[in-house]
């Protein structure tokens, strides 16, 4: 079946809280995507944002996000007052509408989640939904209350017995801290409660979620605390080597993303089990997953740990089949993934890609280079698929249009009229290009008329909106995650063009 979708970030919806967030707006978001006649909502990771608030760098692979918690329902499960929810929304009226404050939304979430937490009665679903995430609840809601204990100092920096996770210390910290770890554990018992019933909402409106798992985790995580031995790790619970890619035209040094490598050895040795569980947590988030970096499941780039550039690495052979081999035993062959199969490409990762039946990802931003193979040129798709005009990574396609050179621009033009069947107007047989709302709307066309088995377009090309929507620029950091939809964006009249784009292309 044909179908489609919008990519938007939770933390781009609006709210009254400073961020976007499981709030009335997520459910008139659904509600709007409804009457667009959407089967997909796809959005971004939703744990714990580690540096500079990424969401690729969780503080945990199997928490949530405790700022994605709503104070209003806060409010309506009288754990808050109606002054203190005023106040909350007070304190971000005079906010850019546009932008999250991230320091100043941490802030009022830390206050409000406290007092909260101060009326929480623990209850019958609140023990069983304990009960229940036991295995990774526990000693996360013990990491992060000792993250706070230490001034939020790595655990590399705590004192020995807490890094080699001595039984008699944990213990003893456990008893020391237990308040501040209930208060943890309420977190994501809360978070987990408001999203398991905004996706009851969506499935009722007919609408399915996408989700995405960073492929590595940070350095400074529960996970790697927890299980040291998954890891590439030396003295001192130190990595031997680190995640990023090579260099290329865009990058001459390559990117050193510091996270620490797999122990894919010992991960094989007892059937991948941690992965298995990451992908069942995820699985009870959201129904479709996407595997963020799949061709690191093919071979990865390993970087000395002490290397200054990536231009230090070496390609070395990942898991391969023998992951999805166990997956597969889990879950079943026909478990609903998608491969992130952008970057560095290689005959042996489409390889990979075909044996193991996930659909890939193609974006059209990639596709103008004049090559007729381009592979992510719409003649050029497979059906099994998800066609993008960009990602999460990439500009709006109204901001990349804008920065082509005249020459790209009309490379781009000539594309759409030989597609379109729109004739050339210009004098002495050269046709004027396009503006960039007009190639953006034809991109977002092109995509739904596509053989692609799913299409899914970015809120911000729908909205016709420029660079300064753009939600990532990978390598850099400081003015990424932020951007947010104002309330007025998504009109009736949108929905409808949706909708009729939809039923015409005949995607349901």
């Amino acid at each position: 079946m044909r179908t489609s979708g919008v990519l938007l970030p939770v933390f781009s919806l609006p709210s009254g809280s400073g961020i976007g967030c499981i709030s009335k707006e997520a459910y008139s978001f659904i509600d709007w995507m409804h009457e667009a006649h959407q089967k997909y909502w796809q959005i971004l990771p939703m744990g714990p944002a580690g540096s500079w608030n990424s969401p690729y760098q969780p503080l945990s692979c199997f928490a949530g996000d405790p700022v994605f918690i709503d104070p209003e329902t806060l409010f309506h499960k009288k754990l808050l007052t109606a002054q203190e929810l005023r106040r909350c929304h007070s304190i971000f009226y005079t906010e850019k509408a546009t932008r999250v404050n991230y320091e100043l939304v941490h802030m009022d979430r830390h206050n409000i989640l406290r007092k909260a937490f101060s009326r929480f009665q623990p209850d019958e679903g609140y023990d069983s939904f304990c009960a229940q995430n036991a295995e990774w609840l526990d000693d996360y809601a013990l990491f992060i209350a000792l993250h706070d204990h230490f001034e939020d100092q790595s655990w590399t920096e705590w004192p020995e017995v807490l890094r080699t996770r001595e039984a008699d210390a944990i213990a003893r910290y456990r008893n020391e801290l237990h308040t501040e770890i209930d208060f943890h554990r309420w977190a994501q018992y809360e978070f987990f409660t408001e999203w398991s019933a905004l996706k009851e909402y969506a499935h009722s409106k007919g609408i399915q979620i996408i989700g995405d798992i960073p492929f590595y985790v940070s350095y400074d995580s529960a996970d790697c605390w927890m299980h040291p031995e998954l890891f590439k790790l030396g003295r001192r619970l130190r990595p031997t080597a680190v995640a990023g890619c090579p260099p290329d035209d865009f990058s001459p040094d390559g990117q050193l993303w510091g996270n620490p490598l797999y122990n894919w050895s010992a991960m094989k040795r007892d059937g991948y089990r941690w992965w298995i569980q990451r992908l069942r947590q995820n699985f009870r988030l959201y129904d479709v997953i996407r595997i963020d970096h799949f061709r690191g499941l093919e071979s990865y780039f390993s970087i000395p740990a002490n290397a200054e550039s990536a231009s230090a690495g070496k390609w070395v052979c990942g898991p391969r089949m023998a992951f999805f081999r166990a997956v597969y035993k889990a879950f079943g062959r026909d478990c609903p993934l998608i491969a992130e199969d952008l970057g560095h490409i290689t005959p042996a990762v489409r390889k990979l890609i075909r044996q193991s039946g996930l659909p890939g990802m193609k974006v059209l931003q990639f596709a103008f280079d004049g090559n007729p193979e381009n592979p992510y040129l719409p003649e050029n798709f497979t059906t099994d698929c998800v066609v993008y005009t960009g990602t999460h990574d990439n500009d709006t396609t109204f901001g990349w249009y804008n920065s082509l050179s005249r020459d790209a621009k009309r490379s781009v033009t000539e594309y759409i009229r030989d597609h379109h069947g729109i004739p050339s107007r210009g004098r002495h047989g050269t046709a004027p290009v396009f503006g960039a709302a007009s190639v953006t709307r034809h991109l977002v066309e092109l995509a739904f008329y596509s053989k692609a088995d799913t299409c899914i377009i970015p809120v911000q090309d729908y909205l016709l909106l420029d660079s300064e929507a753009r939600i990532n620029t990978p390598g850099t950091i400081g003015n990424n995650w932020n951007w947010r939809m104002t309330k007025a964006a998504l009109s009736e009249e949108l929905a409808a063009y949706v909708a009729r784009l939809t039923h015409l292309s005949e995607r349901g």
